[in-house]
């Protein structure tokens, strides 16, 4: 059993934070927010960049990419909680 986690980048513009933030408040999930990371953040290597074409985003397009300091931050989240579960 792991509670639900949300691991979310603060400077999403593709999936924004707020909607999640606000179902993590209403329902009690867990919800960690990280500075400065855009979608993806958790992607090994990926330099940030700006995808378009998109829908459902502020002019079709979003950042994404790689965020080192977030990806390091997420992946020990992760590891703690499935030590936690074990």
């Amino acid at each position: 059993h792991v509670p639900l986690t949300i691991l979310m980048g603060a400077a999403d513009d593709w999936t924004p934070a707020a909607p999640c933030r606000e179902l993590a408040g209403r329902t009690g999930f867990r919800y960690i927010e990280y500075p400065g990371a855009y979608h993806g953040f958790d992607a090994p290597n990926q330099p940030v960049r700006v995808r378009t074409g998109l829908g459902l985003t502020s002019g079709g397009q979003a950042h994404v990419g790689t965020n080192p300091v977030a990806r390091e931050a997420a992946i020990a989240e992760v590891m703690k909680l499935l030590i936690a579960a074990r």
